[in-house]
């Protein structure tokens, strides 16, 4: 970009400044003409010199008063730029310039079991979605939650910070027993229809066409009760012929009840069918597991979206007032030299 270019792109973004300062300076302008006029009526008592005139005249007291005269203009001068790059920094100069940040061609789907049997979990298991969701730059992450029924609670997005703020109102619902998050998820016949839940969440990946590494977090205690069109196994068939990578999280990983440890040994085959992983909802190196697994799917990046920033570029006017500031002093000394 050459200078030209860069001169016509530059915009304030406190446009409003010049005119503060400006308006500033009138006032003190009219001020000090007030202040001239009063002073120049007030006579001040002098003492007359016999022949001053051949003082004036010689040439080492016209050189030092045309010396000074010079300085004291410089140093006027100096002031004035001074202040003009003052209020141009205050006014914050800008450039337009084009940001295009690379994102991760990773698709995430948190699914999560919101039956009877899971109350006593959702809290933490959302805590645990909570701090996953801190760990990815750029992947694109949804949530959906399941009971006889399955509900997107947000769809597939890259705003972190959006993401972050429902994760917590969820987080803060199931504390407090608010039962608004169970709407839509009792339209089915029975409960915790795992295969279906599965099911859906791998159907929530949009643009199948496209060249990206997908993968769901699966978060329930494996306890159907009902009757579902999907067994677990065949949505895990499913999720398997769409590329689609499961890391089942289990809760109800228990060997005091002889029936669970056999769910979760089922649910554990079919997840790993998948080429995922499985995780008691206890284990502590859940999360670096699952996060370092899915981030060596698919290590390619694809260009963001452009977008328009104004970014500040203050090294030119703060230069100037530098360089004024420091020539100021060097003229003050001169002239009290």
């Amino acid at each position: 970009m050459n200078i030209v270019t860069w001169a016509q792109s530059l915009t304030f973004i406190n446009w409003w400044m010049p005119l503060v300062a400006a308006l500033t300076i009138v006032v003190v302008i009219v001020l000090l003409t007030l202040a001239a006029r009063r002073g120049r009526a007030t006579v001040i008592p002098s003492l007359p010199i016999a022949h001053g005139d051949r003082l004036t005249e010689l040439p080492r007291y016209r050189t030092a008063i045309r010396r000074y005269r010079i300085l004291l203009v410089a140093g006027l001068s100096l002031v004035l730029v001074s202040l003009l790059a003052s209020v141009t920094l205050a006014s914050r100069p800008a450039t337009p310039e084009v940001s295009q940040q690379d994102l991760a061609t990773r698709d995430i789907v948190l699914c999560l079991d919101v039956s009877g049997s899971m109350i006593d979990y959702d809290a933490e298991i959302v805590r645990v979605f909570s701090e996953l969701s801190e760990q990815f730059t750029g992947e694109r992450i949804s949530l959906v939650l399941f009971n006889a029924s399955a509900v997107t609670y947000f769809p597939l997005s890259t705003d972190y910070a959006y993401i972050q703020r429902q994760l917590d109102s969820l987080a803060t619902a199931f504390d407090t027993d608010d039962t608004s998050i169970y709407s839509g998820t009792l339209l089915g016949d029975g409960s915790s229809l795992i295969g279906d839940g599965l099911a859906s969440c791998a159907l929530r990946f949009d643009t199948p066409e496209a060249d990206r590494s997908r993968s769901i977090i699966f978060a329930t205690d494996n306890v159907l009760a009902g009757t579902s069109i999907y067994s677990l196994p065949q949505a895990g068939e499913l999720a398997a012929q769409g590329g689609i990578r499961v890391y089942g999280v289990n809760p109800g990983d228990t060997t005091a009840r002889e029936y669970l440890s056999e769910l979760a040994v089922e649910f554990e085959s079919v997840v790993e069918a998948t080429g995922g992983a499985y995780y008691p909802l206890g284990d502590p190196g859940a999360i670096p597991a699952i996060v370092d697994s899915i981030t060596a799917e698919q290590a390619q990046a694809l260009p963001g979206s452009p977008e328009l920033i104004l970014a500040d570029a203050p090294a030119w006017p703060f230069a100037i007032l530098l360089l004024g500031v420091a020539g100021y002093f060097v003229v003050a000394w001169r002239i009290r030299r």
